[in-house]
């Protein structure tokens, strides 16, 4: 994780805004030596939090005993009506030497090329995430750079979705974006048993090649198993969309896809046990 003095400033807690707790601080959640803030799309075009076609709702993250929870139910926002909530966390930075007060929030720091790390756990089993349901994991930078292939580099280390359609029988994928492009979307299937998964992206900067892992079970960087149960290792042709480091930050989500009002039959719930960034010097 990195400083970059030339990312546009955004205050973590507007005036107005929502805490994922009443011992918040600065909307920020302490997860695995890390800030994780919750506040993302708060006045994001000034519609609240309101996007993408569906509600997010601070207080749908937590930290528990387990790790950093993230719900997708009916919550009801301030002067809202009682509607499916979507969630969405981002890392703000480092915690060590990093201190965070009210009128003083900690430093903002951004990804940068390395090994990163994201284990989590769901109750059931991830191929059981509803049909409209989507767990990421990725990097991504609010403000579009036009002048290179991969505008908001952005990685997908998972998406877990079906996206509405279940006849597909995958029900993953690694992701460069756009995803729109030829083959920078490679799916793959969890198998239907497995509640417990680690990801692990290998991103070595810029017009690299990028690993993407997935293995079964709940691991660290130094007790990987030798081979992981599924990987996807980017084409030579598709390095213009592997990005430098930026203002990308990592984003961990669970959101109603497609967005539109189709809900799911129950809640949902992804929980992140571990998380762990190796950064390249």
């Amino acid at each position: 994780m990195q400083e970059n003095s030339t990312c546009p400033y955004r205050h973590p807690f507007p005036e107005g805004s929502v805490a994922p707790n009443q011992n918040s601080t600065n909307a920020m959640l302490e997860f695995a030596g890390f800030y994780w803030w919750t506040n993302y799309v708060f006045n994001l075009e000034n519609l609240g939090y309101w996007f993408n076609g569906q509600q997010w709702d601070p207080r749908m993250a937590s930290v528990t005993d387990e790790g950093l929870r993230l719900r997708m139910a009916q919550s009801q926002l301030p002067g809202g009506p009682m509607q499916w909530s979507s969630v969405e966390v981002v890392l703000w930075g480092a915690i060590d030497g990093n201190p965070n007060t009210p009128t003083n929030p900690p430093t903002r720091q951004y990804a940068g090329p390395g090994k990163y790390l994201v284990a989590a756990t769901t109750p059931k089993s991830f191929n059981d995430l509803s049909l409209n349901c989507c767990f990421g994991a990725f990097t991504y930078q609010l403000k579009a750079d036009t002048n290179i292939a991969n505008p908001h580099r952005e990685l997908d280390m998972v998406e877990v979705s079906r996206f509405g359609r279940p006849d597909d029988p995958t029900n993953a994928q690694f992701t460069l974006q756009p995803w729109e492009q030829p083959d920078n979307v490679h799916r793959i299937t969890i198998k239907p048993d497995v509640k417990d998964i680690t990801l692990v992206m290998n991103w070595s900067g810029e017009g690299y090649p990028i690993w993407f892992y997935l293995y079964y079970g709940l691991y660290t960087l130094d007790t990987l198993p030798p081979k992981a149960n599924h990987q996807w290792l980017t084409d030579p042709e598709q390095t213009k969309y592997s990005p430098g480091p930026g203002c990308q930050s990592i984003h961990l989500n669970l959101w109603r896809q497609p967005p539109n009002q189709v809900y799911p039959a129950s809640e949902q719930e992804v929980t992140i046990t571990n998380f762990q960034v190796d950064p390249y010097r």
